[in-house]
């Protein structure tokens, strides 16, 4: 099962969700918003845990960001795992995610298989 959208492609593997970003994409509060309508929409309101992939995004304004941290933003998911590219970002993605705390548990990794062994005490 999959859905390519204009921002994203979803699909599940494993009762995991995965979410990889299309490349050059720069989200703001009213991506994050559709990129969160697609999923629930995709899931048809499943609770999942998510594996996100990171490195097509170029940035994600201040707004975008605390609305995917929000409840709101949140809804649906169990855990969320985001894979980064870089020591850079995931020093940039653990200070937004000490900024924007989220009700969820959240990591960053640069792996995807380390990913998939934490979420894999998430999955129901």
């Amino acid at each position: 099962m999959e859905l390519n959208t204009i921002f994203a492609r979803f699909l599940i593997e494993d009762n995991v969700l995965v979410v990889n970003y299309k490349e050059g994409l720069r989200i703001t509060y009213e991506i994050a918003e559709q990129i969160v309508r697609d999923r629930l929409t995709f899931t048809k309101g499943k609770k999942m845990p998510v594996i996100i992939n990171s490195h097509g995004v170029i940035s994600i304004d201040k707004s975008a960001r605390e609305f995917l941290a929000s409840e709101n933003g949140t809804v649906g998911l169990l855990a969320t795992a985001i894979i980064v590219d870089s020591d850079y970002t995931r020093l940039l993605g653990n200070f937004f995610l000490i900024v924007n705390k989220t009700k969820i548990p959240v990591r960053i990794f640069s792996d995807i298989p380390r990913s998939v062994k934490w979420l894999q005490k998430y999955i129901i």
